[in-house]
């Protein structure tokens, strides 16, 4: 676990829906801008990406 701040740099690879909470989580790494340290795991989607300028839609809600 590891806290990210604005402008640190995230890649993630993995999409996973939960359908309890109704959210996409995404899994990736957290390059942090302040000490280069990498943080690896799950993240909400929306915290991951909170201005919308991933590219890659969300995938569609599984049923």
């Amino acid at each position: 676990m590891g806290i990210g701040y604005r402008h640190d740099k995230v890649l993630y690879d993995q999409w996973a829906y939960k359908k309890a909470e109704k959210t996409w989580y995404t899994r990736g790494t957290v390059t942090r801008k302040s000490d280069g340290k990498k943080i690896r795991g799950y993240m909400i989607y929306n915290c991951a990406n909170p201005y919308q300028t991933n590219p890659a839609p969300k995938p569609s809600i599984p049923k």
